[in-house]
């Protein structure tokens, strides 16, 4: 089995854009490479705007190239809460502006090589007893309300028994990094990746750090995610969560027609991909808080259990995780985070930015051009709607206070440098620092501080990615203390580790 290797990275090529290396002067700086940062640029590409793109790693190698990929305007059970907060008129705007995203998508892949493996199916929920096959038909009138093609079946094929099925029909599945990858050409802009944007200040223009470089713009646009900024203090208001996501063979006798996630806990979430003649499942487990490696390692059994029960599928070809990011009051944040409208961000897609991320990109596109959107003030990012977040805002600020607390003070993760086994990490207590501890398979170790450069929290392993985690608010940083993803902007301090392997502790 291939660790940390998205199913979609593997075996692909593509084109290396170069790092930055000069000082430039734009209109616009796109801060990240995936979907919405690509899809933003490519609707400016006719602006006559001087636009670029900064990507800190490689284009489409984040959390849209470690997706499910599902093109759906099925986001769960999405459309009877939306109507239950903020009427159906604003859930219609949401519902019209995720199907015009799924469309463009289509129309884009379908022009790519090879499609981008886009192929039409239907979207299912599927209820495992009669409470959530109720929730099911709740959603299934609340959709067709909005004129959403939903409707139930009581089967789908599927090679396990179900109550109910909510379906959407007409719905896509696609490659999400060979989509990227083909999308990157078309944007008329320079792409410099390797680029990672450290710090921006100022206004009018905004000054970017970048490879010890600066990038003056007029307009910047934060598409990673996580913002690198503090501006609105997202981190306070999306808060993160992570999922196991494999692949395998798909048995010939146990085919899957549709894409699928369950409507109960932890979630299953099933599709199918097409490689080199051999069809795969691709699925995605129950939720975890990112650095938590007992809880990962949970819903990583619970995926691995149901496979085999409902597919019969022991073996896996690869595995990794993805993360992202829910919004307090359900709605994801995009638009001007600046009062001056200069700085925009795009954040809290809760697991579905496959079309978000076109709809926020469309958003941010046109604010730059003076273009309305209708969707703009429902997705607006700086909005304050007490009522309808405060439950999220309270339970999940309070989760990131009790872990820094809890980690850092109670340092609950610490455990004896003898139980890290080679090949392994962990958190251990040296002279009153807890560090990050990674022994190689030669039993020789690596250190870092185990505090994340963003707020000071106590990073976890990840041992599908090899990754330290943060559970507070996201941050991913690579076994060499390199930044991976934000809010951290800087990489994890090393440590010399004198006298630790004498200590034993």
């Amino acid at each position: 089995m291939k660790n940390g290797i998205p199913f979609w990275f593997d075996g692909v090529e593509a084109p290396a854009y170069p790092p930055l290396d000069e000082d430039l002067d734009v209109d616009v700086a796109i801060v990240g490479g995936g979907q919405v940062g690509l899809h933003c640029a490519y609707k400016l590409k006719d602006s006559g705007l001087r636009v670029v793109v900064l990507e800190a790693r490689r284009i489409g190698r984040q959390a849209t190239g470690r997706s499910t990929a599902k093109v759906t305007v099925q986001h769960g059970r999405r459309y009877s809460t939306l109507i239950s907060k903020y009427g159906e008129g604003d859930a219609r705007i949401y519902a019209e502006a995720n199907k015009e995203a799924m469309e463009e998508i289509a129309r884009l892949a379908a022009a790519m090589e090879e499609q981008a493996g886009l192929d039409v199916r239907a979207a299912f929920i599927y209820a495992a007893d009669e409470n959530q096959a109720r929730m099911l038909e709740e959603e299934a009138q609340a959709a067709r309300s909005l004129g959403l093609p939903a409707r139930m079946v009581f089967d789908a094929g599927l090679p396990f028994a179900t109550t109910a099925l909510l379906e959407f029909s007409g719905q896509y599945q696609f490659d999400p990094y060979r989509y990227l990858v083909g999308l990157a050409p078309l944007i008329n802009a320079p792409i410099y990746e390797q680029s990672r944007v450290t710090e921006i200040e100022g206004e009018s223009p905004r000054r970017l750090k970048v490879n010890g470089h600066t990038v003056a713009a007029n307009h910047v646009i934060v598409a990673t995610q996580m913002p690198i900024v503090n501006e609105g203090r997202y981190f306070a208001k999306a808060f993160p969560f992570a999922h196991p996501v494999v692949a395998a063979p798909l048995p010939a006798d146990k085919p899957l027609e549709g894409m699928f996630i369950n409507a109960g806990s932890p979630s299953h979430s099933l599709r199918t991909a097409e490689r080199d003649g051999q069809t795969y499942l691709i699925a995605a487990g129950g939720e975890y808080k990112q650095g938590e490696e007992e809880d990962q390692q949970r819903m990583m059994d619970d995926l691995r259990t149901f496979l085999e029960k409902e597919f019969g599928i022991r073996t896996l070809s690869h595995a990794w995780t993805n993360e992202d990011f829910r919004p307090m009051d359900g709605v994801a944040f995009v638009g001007p985070a600046s009062s001056d409208g200069t700085l925009q961000v795009a954040t809290g897609f809760d697991a579905w930015g496959i079309t978000q991320g076109v709809v926020a990109a469309d958003i941010l596109a046109g604010h730059v051009i003076g273009r309305s959107h209708p969707a703009s003030r429902l997705f607006d990012a700086a909005r304050m709607r007490p009522v309808k977040s405060a439950r999220e805002f309270t339970k999940g600020n309070i989760e990131a206070a009790t872990h820094l607390v809890r980690d850092k003070m109670l340092k609950r993760m610490a455990v004896p440098l003898d139980d890290i086994a080679p090949g392994s990490a962990g958190i251990v207590d040296h002279n009153g620092e807890q560090l990050a501890v990674i022994r190689h398979m030669d039993g020789s170790l690596t250190a870092f501080t185990a505090s994340c450069t963003h707020m000071g929290c106590i990073i976890g392993w990840n041992p599908i990615d090899r990754t330290w985690d943060c559970p507070c608010h996201g941050s991913r940083f690579d076994e060499h203390g390199d930044v991976i993803a934000g809010p951290a902007v800087s990489p994890l301090k090393f440590r010399l580790l004198e006298g630790i392997e004498d200590e034993g502790a």
